[in-house]
């Protein structure tokens, strides 16, 4: 959601941008559980939507953790105590978490396509697995807000902040 004289997450601003996806991810993450409630009323609609928002999470979402993993950890890794290394650590696991957690659902999803009718039962742990996946990143993403945000912000210099917007540019012209 676009709100008027908020500042613009661009790619300027790297910390800000990712902050913003995170909303993006959420909306997309909150339209994969509500379509559960669809799944069986109105089959075509919801399968639709969840389309969309896997294509979301394979471009855009996949770009966030490259964003994240190959280019904001690397740079704050140098400049880290224990702890906050430690942090990084955990939400590399976190990433690897929500990767699997997000292959099941997409699983889930491919037996669903393939049968006419669905199921209550197979509604059901697509409804399961779109909440896991959910909560997963819930949690993960409010950390980051929180946290990470903020040691990238006390750490990074301006020559990284720029290093970091070239590289989630490069990432998003390729």
């Amino acid at each position: 959601m676009i709100q008027i004289g908020a500042p613009s997450a661009t790619l300027d601003a790297p910390v800000d941008h990712l902050v913003a996806c995170h909303r993006r991810i959420e909306q997309r993450l909150d339209t994969l559980a509500k379509a559960a409630d669809a799944l069986i009323s109105e089959r075509q609609a919801a399968l639709d939507a969840i389309r969309k928002s896997l294509l979301f999470l394979d471009s855009n979402g996949a770009m966030h953790t490259a964003d994240e993993e190959e280019s904001l950890f690397p740079l704050l890794r140098p400049k880290l105590a224990a702890q906050d290394l430690s942090y990084l650590d955990g939400l590399e696991q976190q990433h690897d978490e929500a990767e699997a957690a997000y292959a099941d659902l997409r699983r889930i999803l491919t037996r669903i396509s393939s049968q006419p009718d669905p199921g209550p039962e197979l509604v059901a742990e697509y409804r399961a697995a779109a909440e896991h996946l959910r909560e997963i990143y819930r949690a993960h993403i409010a950390s980051e807000d929180e946290v990470l945000t903020g040691i990238a912000r006390r750490t990074l210099s301006e020559a990284d902040l720029e290093q970091l917007s070239d590289e989630m540019r490069r990432r998003r012209v390729l």
